[in-house]
């Protein structure tokens, strides 16, 4: 018994705990500081898959095909970042696919969010402005003509109108909501198949997620 009790506290020191992310998080831990990249070959050849492969095989292979590695001190990405970025490159279609794949990877190197135009209302603004002497002003268009009577003349007078746009438009705010409903689909997605396959040895994801409609807040 006492030797089962020092293997067990043995295990426990040698494992290292595993530290808990969410799934944003851990996207910005895999592609901002391991410098993880998706890449649709692996996707394309299953043999060249690397989930199960560590950063040592990716050396070998390296070395088979004659490739130098780079100097100046860089290290390939941790296992846990290249299997995140592998599931990544797997997204399917109906959460966006290869496209939202490299726009999760983009945001996520950059530590951001996509824009959902948080404060956006559209605002009635003139189509174009023209400068003059006295400034800026809205440019105007002849939309039609009248004529008056004026000390027995005929006068003739033109209408003016300023053709006006809104900016942003109803649907330019809608797309960039749709934008980010996909990508949040998306990350909950990853984050149940990364979760649930147990692909990750050193990070335990956790449930959080960023809100899903922001927007709602501030309508509220």
């Amino acid at each position: 018994m006492i030797g089962r009790a020092v293997d067990m506290r043995q295990a426990r020191m040698v494992a290292p705990a595993r530290r808990e992310m969410s799934i944003e998080r851990a996207l910005v831990w895999a592609f901002q500081t391991e410098c993880a990249s998706v890449d649709f070959a692996e996707e394309a050849a299953p043999d060249s898959y690397r989930r199960a492969i560590s950063s040592a095989w990716l050396v070998a292979q390296r070395g088979a095909i004659g490739c130098r590695i780079d100097g100046g001190g860089h290290s390939l990405p941790a296992d846990d970042a290249e299997m995140i970025a592998s599931a990544v490159a797997a997204l399917p279609p109906e959460h966006g696919g290869r496209g939202m794949a490299v726009k999760i990877a983009a945001l996520a190197r950059a530590g951001l969010r996509p824009d959902w135009m948080p404060g956006a209302r559209p605002r009635c603004v003139p189509r174009e402005w023209h400068m003059n002497p006295h400034g800026r002003h809205a440019r105007k268009e002849v939309v039609g003509e009248f004529t008056i009577e004026h000390r027995g003349r005929k006068l003739v007078r033109k209408i003016e109108a300023c053709p006006v746009t809104y900016v942003p438009s109803q649907a330019q705010i809608a797309a960039a909501r749709r934008e980010w409903l996909t990508w949040w689909g998306a990350l909950l997605h990853l984050g149940h198949e990364i979760g649930s396959m147990r692909l990750l040895e050193t990070i335990a994801l956790t449930r959080d997620m960023p809100p899903m409609t922001p927007w709602r807040a501030q309508e509220g």
